[in-house]
């Protein structure tokens, strides 16, 4: 015969296996029906006369030399004003900058950049 306090610790047990089933269930209803609620929304995108519809990243090129230069393209950049209306239509910038190059000369690239709204700065370094 089971005593009054083995009665008690029999009866606080809960049960959590039941419980877990349903949740892996829910779970699996959710990733198999998800692909087919996205494909189903239809939205109709408005279309422009004139402007470029952006499917990619544009990015800028810069190398930044040891003795401080800055070039683009294979081309020192001496006025950057042309290289300006290049960069109005970038959203990132790759720079290429020297071990030797002072950080100056980086800060300034970075400045400039800056100053036309492209403050996605990639730099390339070695593997």
């Amino acid at each position: 015969m089971m005593t009054k306090a083995q009665q008690r610790r029999a009866a606080a047990e809960i049960n959590i296996i039941p419980l877990l089933d349903v949740l892996l269930v829910l779970v699996a209803v959710l990733l198999l029906l998800t692909p087919f609620m996205a494909k189903s929304i239809g939205v109709d995108l408005p279309a422009t006369s004139a402007g470029a519809v952006m499917t990619q990243d544009t990015s800028v090129t810069l190398e930044i030399h040891s003795d401080g230069s800055v070039w683009s393209d294979g081309l020192r950049v001496v006025d950057w004003t042309k290289l300006y209306a290049k960069m109005r239509g970038a959203t990132t910038a790759k720079v290429f900058a020297d071990k030797a190059a002072t950080f100056a000369a980086v800060a300034g690239v970075m400045d400039k950049l800056a100053s036309n709204d492209i403050h996605n700065i990639q730099f390339a370094v070695k593997d």
